[in-house]
């Protein structure tokens, strides 16, 4: 059964027979005790909920009015109100909302369960009826949610729920980010702000600031007072990303955080009390880096209360043609013909590794859709698989048989491969700087603008690359 039945009881005991019965008839079953608790999910268009069951007195004019707000939005959703009485509910209300069911016997019931069960079914079978997604394909619709496939839409409730940090694992372009915020999605910050910072496109200066705020006069060029995330995010969700890669420095004073509640702005004497849930995200084995002395193990155990690894696309053969098929329908301009996958592309899309993950079959399905020849897109990803493979050809054996398992139990072979794909990656950002500076004539305000990253952002990979230096050695030995 797809989707996710809300089940709102204020008194979990009388709740319990029903969830246990639609639980063991396969239905993802999410109880809350409240109308307000069940609004983030409601209201969240990327969740497939076919019914609302409650047991919770409707009377207040607010509520009604919510609850019509809601039903206008979702035309197909099955509304099941257990009342102790008909005249609990205004009629107007009975007969403004389509999809309604009024049962008078309790929730425990057998009847009312089979009642329950029944206008579930409905609700589904309608959704299906009129729309374009196959019901085999709801789950996989999802990947604008890659990667959750793999996890059921209970144990995501449960996560999302539980206001605990989590850890994601998995390489880049699978889909961490998406995941995080599918977990907020389910959680009560779900109507909270949700903010996000990238530990790997910033010096270390900058993250702070960005993070914990500044006072005016806290350093040259804080001209004004500026809130940090921790601040902005109030009651809501942080996402660091690429947490593997935050400064030492920094990891000790995000501890700080994570243990009091509470940041201290630069340059400030004042101490901000935070309520924020910290999910964090990264492509490296933090467990190496504890070992390396380049992640403190203190804050890995602070972070790691719930560990989510989410599989390379390559591990996951079975979504590519689904997750395909999502991303042209996403990115078809309107009024245009969605191409089709032939037998001939879909075997080249199977056969191809997807080194970029859900991120690179995006951009080639959006590709596809300027091509509109799949004979040509399947022979561009033959060609790319023989490049690759030819590229793993020319490892040294000498590295495969020494490497070392990546701690997700990846092979060797996989670990050298990934390095490979690192260093060509820095090697490619390296040559896009000197690019944009030798095209603006070395200014480097300008080349940032050109590359659309921040200035200081932009002088920090200059620095990480050595770029400068090297140019100044080149002028003095010619």
């Amino acid at each position: 059964m797809s989707g996710l039945v809300l089940l709102i009881g204020d008194n979990p005991q009388s709740c319990e027979p029903l969830l246990q019965g639609l639980k063991a008839d396969g239905y993802n079953v999410l109880p809350v005790r409240t109308l307000p608790e069940a609004l983030p999910h409601l209201r969240n268009p990327a969740l497939l909920i076919p019914a609302v069951v409650s047991n919770v007195g409707m009377r207040r004019q607010a509520d009604l009015d919510t609850i019509l707000e809601i039903c206008a939005s979702r035309p197909h959703l099955a509304l099941i109100l257990a009342v102790d009485e008909l005249h609990d509910l205004h009629s107007e209300f009975r007969t403004s909302v389509r999809g309604l069911h009024i049962l008078k016997t309790p929730l425990g019931h057998e009847d009312s369960h089979r009642y329950i069960r029944e206008a579930i079914d409905a609700s589904t079978s309608r959704h299906f009826a009129q729309s374009d997604v196959e019901p085999s394909h709801l789950q996989a619709n999802d990947l604008s949610s890659p990667g959750t496939l793999h996890y059921s839409e209970s144990f995501l409730s449960r996560v999302g729920m539980a206001d605990v940090p989590v850890l994601l694992h998995g390489e880049t372009g699978v889909g961490k980010e998406v995941m995080a915020r599918r977990l907020c999605a389910y959680s009560a910050r779900a109507d909270k702000p949700f903010l996000k910072l990238n530990c790997a496109a910033l010096p270390s200066e900058l993250i702070e600031s960005e993070l914990f705020g500044y006072e005016k006069g806290a350093f040259t060029g804080a001209t004004i007072d500026k809130p940090g995330k921790f601040e902005l995010a109030q009651g809501g969700t942080i996402l660091l990303d690429e947490i593997g890669d935050m400064d030492i420095r920094l990891q000790a004073k995000l501890l700080q955080v994570l243990q009091d509640g509470e940041v201290q702005p630069l340059g400030s004497r004042r101490i901000v009390k935070v309520d924020v849930r910290v999910m964090a995200a990264t492509h490296r084995d933090l467990r190496k880096g504890i070992e390396d002395g380049a992640f403190r193990e203190d804050l890995y155990y602070r972070l790691n209360v719930i560990n989510i690894v989410i599989p390379p696309l390559r591990e996951r053969r079975d979504e590519i043609i689904p997750l395909a098929e999502t991303l042209l329908r996403r990115h078809l301009p309107s009024g245009a013909v969605l191409p089709v996958i032939t037998p001939e592309l879909q075997d080249a899309m199977l056969a191809y590794s997807w080194p970029g993950n859900v991120r690179e079959v995006e951009n080639v399905m959006r590709r596809f859709l300027v091509y509109q020849d799949a004979h040509v897109l399947a022979r561009e990803l033959t060609r790319l698989s023989a490049a690759i493979a030819t590229a793993e050809e020319k490892i040294p054996a000498h590295a495969t048989a020494n490497g070392k398992s990546n701690g997700n139990g990846n092979g060797a072979a996989n670990v050298v491969t990934m390095d490979h794909l690192e260093r060509s990656s820095r090697e490619a950002e390296a040559r896009l700087l000197l690019d944009a500076l030798g095209a603006t004539r070395w200014n480097r305000r300008q080349a940032a603008a050109q590359l659309n990253i921040d200035y200081k952002a932009f002088l920090y990979k200059l620095q990480k690359y050595g770029i400068v230096e090297k140019a100044k050695r080149s002028q003095v030995s010619a």
